[in-house]
């Protein structure tokens, strides 16, 4: 069973027992200065203490905003870890842009699966770090993305949302207006809210059918029906950084009235800006039906979308925010472990304008 010792909350850990984590990705990193037209690279490092021994180092990616590593350490489960993300150029000098701290021993964790907030210099950020952490065979599965939301509206008034209806196979939320019954729903709900950014893929009611297209939940949702309940699914955000051609173009195909605050990408086109990022970053590709919700950090209608995009071929790159529809169920399959560099041991955890129904 090997040795105990005990952790400040008085609770006794095995000295000898692991666990294993998983860093899948970092969301938000802070735009830092770089220097055009050199390759940046980001990593993480995992040790007790930031410039300490590390005991592990991830892979590093090259000039990606929103980094993907999906990659595996073990760890010693009765230590406190700092894990480190760092940016570095062609020469190997490298800056500390974010950590994290992995209390195994006073948070008593032995399984995770989820978001880990990242701080700079002592301060809090608005970034994460997504892990899983397990002690046996198995990670925690991951969260499902689907929920069902419930509207009663027994006179029949606008329901309040504002949505946008060209992508066939479901609604995008651009909107929820004020005082509506939408809104009073959302005032109530901690979790399940039905915000701008997420998807509506079906809706059922007594007085409104059912519908599972987006033209046709549209249309009854037009009705303000009585009773109404809504299949609503969550977004991923990722941020990508294209380089442009002269002409600025990014090289995907749009509807030919694009609407609302998003550009819904209908086609990658072959040869493109987006299509050059796709063959170089497998694990965050683009795809048909993904939408770009901002250009360089800044959000707004699709007309001033399409002119960020282009003034940006002065810089020769832009950095898109791209948002796509969670699955149904996240899988429950254990991450691909990169094939080089993975020392046995390291991490753990602590915790925009359309209709308008």
């Amino acid at each position: 069973m090997g040795s105990k010792c005990c952790s400040d909350s008085g609770q006794e850990v095995a000295q000898d027992s692991k666990v294993t984590v998983c860093v899948k990705s970092a969301l938000g990193l802070p735009a830092v200065d770089w220097s055009p037209g050199t390759d940046r690279f980001l990593y993480f490092g995992v040790g007790v203490d930031i410039g300490g021994d590390e005991l592990f180092k991830s892979q590093q990616k090259k000039n990606v905003v929103d980094p993907v590593w999906n990659e595996e350490c073990e760890l010693p489960a009765n230590m406190l870890f700092k894990i480190t993300i760092f940016q570095a150029d062609e020469d190997g000098k490298a800056d500390v842009i974010a950590c994290a701290t992995l209390d195994l021993v006073s948070s008593a964790v032995d399984s995770f699966n989820g978001e880990l907030p990242l701080e700079m210099d002592g301060n809090p950020t608005s970034n994460i770090l997504m892990l899983k952490l397990k002690s046996g065979d198995e990670y925690p599965a991951d969260q499902g993305s689907e929920f069902t939301v419930s509207i009663d509206n027994p006179k029949k008034k606008a329901l309040g949302l504002e949505v946008d209806n060209s992508d066939p196979a479901k609604l995008f939320v651009i909107g929820i207006k004020k005082g509506t019954a939408m809104d009073l729903y959302n005032a109530e709900q901690i979790e399940n809210k039905v915000e701008a950014g997420c998807f509506i893929v079906g809706v059922t009611g007594a007085d409104a059918g059912s519908a599972s297209e987006s033209q046709a939940i549209e249309k009854i949702l037009k009705k303000n029906p009585k009773q109404v309940d809504l299949v609503c699914r969550r977004a991923n955000t990722f941020r990508i950084s294209v380089t442009l051609p002269e002409k600025g173009d990014i090289g995907v195909e749009l509807p030919k009235r694009p609407l609302g605050n998003s550009l819904l990408i209908t086609n990658v086109k072959a040869n493109g800006a987006v299509d050059a990022w796709n063959s170089e970053n497998q694990d965050q590709k683009v795809e048909p039906w993904d939408r770009i919700v901002a250009v360089n950090g800044k959000s707004d209608k699709v007309a001033a979308l399409q002119k960020l995009i282009k003034a940006g071929k002065k810089s020769a790159s832009v950095v898109l925010t791209v948002v796509r529809i969670s699955p149904e169920a996240a899988s429950e399959e254990a991450p691909e472990v990169a094939p080089e560099e993975a020392p046995e041991a390291a991490p753990e955890v602590v915790p925009e304008e359309a209709a308008a129904p």
